[in-house]
C-alpha cells in the first residue's frame, strides 16, 4: 500500500504566504520603530531649544511667572522624552520578534524547497533506474532470441 503524501506545491504556497505576511509585519514594525525614533529625536531637539531659551532668559531679567512656565515646559518635555523612550524600547522589541519570525518563515520555506528538490531528484533517479531496468530486460530478451537462432 502506498503511503499518503501531501502535495508539496500547496504546502510550499502556504509557506510562501506565511513568509510574505511575516515580512509585511516586519516592515510595519520597522516603520513604527522609525516613527517612534523620529518623535524621540524631535522631543530631544525641543528640550535642547528649551534649555537654550532658559539660558538666554536667565542672563537677563526674569519674572516668576515666566520662570514657572519654563520649568513646567521643561518637565513636560522630559516626561514626553521618557514616554517616547519607553515606546521606542517596546517598538524595538516588536521589531526584533517580527525579524525572528520572518527569518524562521524564510528558513521553513527554503527547507521545504530543498525537500521538494530532493523528492524530485529521488523520483527522477527511480524513474531512470526503472527505465534502465526495462531496457536491460529488452536487451536480455533480444540477446536470448539472437542466441537461440
Amino acid at each position: 500500500m502506498k503511503k499518503f503524501e501531501f502535495p508539496l506545491e500547496r504546502v510550499l504556497e502556504i509557506r510562501r504566504l506565511k513568509k510574505l505576511l511575516a515580512e509585511e509585519k516586519l516592515g510595519e514594525a520597522q516603520r513604527n520603530e522609525n516613527a517612534a525614533k523620529s518623535r524621540l529625536d524631535a522631543a530631544r531637539k525641543a528640550r535642547e531649544e528649551a534649555v537654550m531659551e532658559m539660558r538666554e532668559a536667565l542672563s537677563g531679567r526674569l519674572d516668576s511667572r515666566s520662570l514657572k512656565h519654563m520649568v513646567r515646559f521643561g518637565e513636560s518635555i522630559d516626561s514626553e522624552i521618557y514616554r517616547h523612550t519607553v515606546d521606542l524600547r517596546a517598538k524595538r522589541e516588536i521589531t526584533r520578534k517580527a525579524r525572528e519570525i520572518a527569518i524562521l518563515r524564510t528558513q521553513e520555506e527554503k527547507a521545504l524547497e530543498r525537500h521538494r528538490e530532493n523528492k524530485l531528484r529521488e523520483y527522477m533517479d527511480a524513474f531512470w533506474w526503472q527505465q534502465a531496468k526495462i531496457l536491460d530486460e529488452i536487451g536480455a530478451e533480444r540477446y536470448l532470441r539472437a542466441k537461440e537462432r
